[in-house]
């Protein structure tokens, strides 16, 4: 029998724009946590769930019991409010664990200001140098490279569970106020002792730079519940910096060849032309890609930018297809009242889910973003990259993709006649003022249907659009079935 083709109706849509309201995604040993930043640190003014990825550190910080072990990462490290903060909670949080007789240690890049007393008389220096139970202090050198990561693990020995915390969240007030971060809670103890690791390499000293650095860790393998086969984690600088070789850069393009349906991304930032033609082949085979990235880092005249990649991906010479990644602006906050105008990271994430809802789920997620430093380089960057086989993980991504742009599950529209025959179906192209039209004579024969670019205003031409241009930008879509 041949394929057949059915129409996602709005009411269908919209009970799956509804799942996307929820800030935290959980399973049985997973959760996936997303801020919502409202461009203010005011303390009078907190939107729900902006700090919901600084409570979960908290949280875990918090079920610290007497020699329980946990360490923490971060690349920036600020915020003195309690309820607008981040630096100044999570040292009150560590110096209570510590009185507790937990075992707690902390990584900083370089920049940390580990002097300052983010909260009345504590600081990461205070906290190193106290009596008694000390914290285990580690910061990056000066050098090529920095210390990136964005992590949290945690062993409890009285529950005998080991958690890793990583994400895009820098331990900053900003980070939750300002930018769109993610989180990813895995509790696996395999892969929390490839992380502790990864930290004591670090504690030991040996960070980017340091040819002494052990990658024994490095690809990690571990299973979690409900995974149709085992993910693994990348821990950058990578043993082999070759393109095709030992690092998170072919891992990803070959997770993008291998995509058969749909491909969501937020990225912060993305420089690598192999990632560019791997999304434009999978549009080629027919695979539906949509992305984000962060306006601030699209400069036309900054080659080091993201827009180089950008561009690759709205130029229609460099497809095969119709088919082509459709990109989204984000709103500049959870308000949804204005879409992002360049304020400063504001797409902090680093993700990709890859076929979210087929038989083969990938999520592609960590502190790195999708450069030579941090996806190749075998003398640069401090970074981690999980790749999680999981439906539910993936799944979390792209509601996390929905809740920060117009969505990949648009609303339906028909136009011309309302009937599904013989109707014709816009589509909104994103970044652009153009509507693609697709008209049929009969939605079951799917070889009948011609493509036509409509420029606004509408009302150009024989087969023009007849309604005003819209403030929404989501599109209409066929869900194919087998």
């Amino acid at each position: 029998m041949g394929r057949r083709y059915i129409l996602v109706f709005a009411f269908c849509v919209a009970a799956l724009v509804r799942a996307a309201a929820a800030d935290s995604f959980t399973g049985a040993d997973w959760a996936v946590r997303f801020n919502r930043p409202d461009q203010t640190t005011t303390t009078t003014s907190v939107w729900p769930d902006e700090y919901v990825i600084r409570d979960a550190f908290l949280a875990r910080i918090d079920a610290l019991a007497s020699n329980d072990w946990g360490c923490l990462a971060t690349y920036t490290f600020s915020g003195n409010s309690a309820a607008a903060g981040a630096a100044g909670p999570i040292l009150l949080a560590m110096s209570n664990a510590l009185a507790r007789g937990a075992k707690v240690a902390f990584v900083a890049d370089n920049g940390v200001n580990i002097a300052s007393n983010y909260w009345p008389g504590i600081s990461l220096t205070g906290l190193a140098t106290r009596t008694g139970n000390k914290l285990e202090l580690s910061r990056a050198p000066v050098d090529w490279g920095i210390m990136h990561d964005k992590v949290g693990v945690f062993w409890y020995r009285a529950a005998t569970q080991a958690w890793v915390l990583s994400g895009s969240w820098n331990f900053t007030g900003g980070a939750s106020s300002y930018q769109w971060n993610v989180l990813a809670e895995i509790q696996n103890r395999e892969l929390a002792a490839a992380y502790s690791n990864e930290m004591r390499e670090m504690l030991s000293g040996r960070f980017h730079a340091n040819t002494n650095k052990s990658h024994a860790h490095d690809g990690a393998r571990f299973r979690l519940a409900d995974t149709w086969t085992n993910g693994w984690v990348r821990f950058a600088p990578y043993p082999d910096k070759t393109y095709g070789g030992s690092n998170a850069l072919t891992d990803v393009v070959a997770a993008i060849d291998a995509a058969t349906n749909e491909i969501v991304f937020a990225l912060n930032k993305l420089t690598r032309p192999d990632v560019a033609n791997a999304l434009i082949r999978a549009c080629d085979r027919g695979v539906r890609v949509h992305g984000a990235f962060t306006r601030s880092d699209l400069v036309a005249t900054n080659p080091l930018s993201s827009y180089p990649i950008y561009a690759m991906l709205q130029e229609p010479a460099n497809y095969a297809t119709a088919n082509r990644v459709f990109l989204y602006d984000a709103y500049a906050s959870a308000k949804r009242l204005a879409y992002d105008s360049g304020e400063a990271d504001l797409v902090h994430a680093k993700y990709m889910a890859i076929d979210p809802r087929g038989s083969a789920p990938l999520a592609i997620h960590g502190s790195a973003n999708w450069t030579e430093a941090a996806l190749v380089d075998d003398r640069s960057n401090d970074e981690n990259v999980l790749f999680l086989p999981h439906a539910g993980l993936a799944q979390a991504l792209v509601a996390q993709f929905n809740a920060m742009t117009d969505g990949t599950v648009p609303w339906f529209r028909l136009e011309s006649g309302g009937e599904a025959a013989t109707g014709r179906f816009v589509y909104w192209l994103p970044y652009t003022n153009r509507y693609e039209v697709l008209f049929t004579a009969n939605l079951l024969e799917p070889a009948a249907w011609t493509n036509l670019l409509q420029g606004l205003p509408p009302g150009r031409g024989t087969n023009a659009v007849t309604t005003t241009n819209r403030a929404e930008r989501g599109f209409f879509r066929l869900r194919q079935i087998p």
